[in-house]
């Protein structure tokens, strides 16, 4: 008989969907853009947990096989809830679905299928930013992606921008303080980085005295730094062409 290889000498049972244990996939390094911080994904994952401790695995994750382990490419949260699953809620699961992606895709080719091929939790757009650094890292254009994942030359510089928001902001953002695209018009309309900062705090503190959690238009009406008015938004919406229905306040 036929040593296995790859895959199959992972799998029980035979399929071009493999059943492995959960705990024999590999991520590279860095290759997860999702914020795993991030409250909202600890939320998605512990959530993704719980329905897995019952149901199991129904979406295979994709995966490839490369210096003689199984890598995941698209399905990242689905493991470390399969894995969370057995030994926080004590499931039973023994196997999770894998299948094997296209095995002539690229590194940038399967850093981009994060984006084009997630099936699960979309990506944040400051999750975005970080794959689409990674594209360009790896000798993409900007042009390259925007043709890729169905965006705009100007939505992709947009998107990338937020990289270089001050790091109190992104914290913000990431904790669900303030929406990217409000972050982002604050410290484009600020004289710099500490100035938004502070703007953004303040805003912060007026969304809190009034029960909330999150900054809208009205909580930046004091401060030194104004939220972006209508004319602003509607310029925006023309000159980048494309939705961002991430915030509840207003529509870029």
């Amino acid at each position: 008989m036929a040593t296995k290889t790859g895959l199959a000498s992972l799998a029980q049972g035979r399929s071009d969907v493999f059943q492995v244990d959960p705990r024999s996939l590999h991520i590279k390094q860095g290759w997860n853009s999702r914020d795993l911080n991030a409250a909202e994904n600890v939320e998605h994952i512990d959530m993704l947990a719980k329905s897995i401790a019952e149901v199991g695995v129904k979406e295979p994750l994709t995966v490839y096989w490369e210096d003689g382990k199984a890598w995941i490419e698209n399905g990242h949260c689905r493991q470390l809830a399969a894995i969370r699953a057995i030994e926080v809620y004590k499931s039973d699961l023994k196997t999770i679905p894998v299948r094997g992606g296209d095995r002539y895709a690229n590194e940038a080719d399967r850093v981009c299928g994060q984006i084009i091929r997630n099936s699960g939790k979309p990506f944040t757009q400051l999750e975005q930013a970080k794959v689409f650094k990674k594209l360009v890292d790896l000798g993409w254009q900007q042009s390259d992606i925007a043709k890729k994942v169905g965006l705009s030359n100007g939505r992709i510089s947009q998107i990338l921008d937020m990289l270089a928001m001050p790091e109190p902001i992104k914290k913000m953002v990431i904790a669900g303080q303030v929406s990217s695209s409000m972050a982002q018009q604050v410290v484009k309309a600020a004289s710099n980085g500490t100035e938004a900062e502070k703007a953004l705090k303040q805003g912060l503190e007026a969304a809190k005295a009034e029960g909330s959690t999150k900054i809208k238009p009205i909580h930046m009406a004091e401060t030194a730094v104004r939220a972006p008015n209508v004319r602003a938004l509607v310029i925006d919406a023309f000159e980048y062409c494309d939705i961002d229905d991430e915030a509840d306040d207003f529509v870029v």
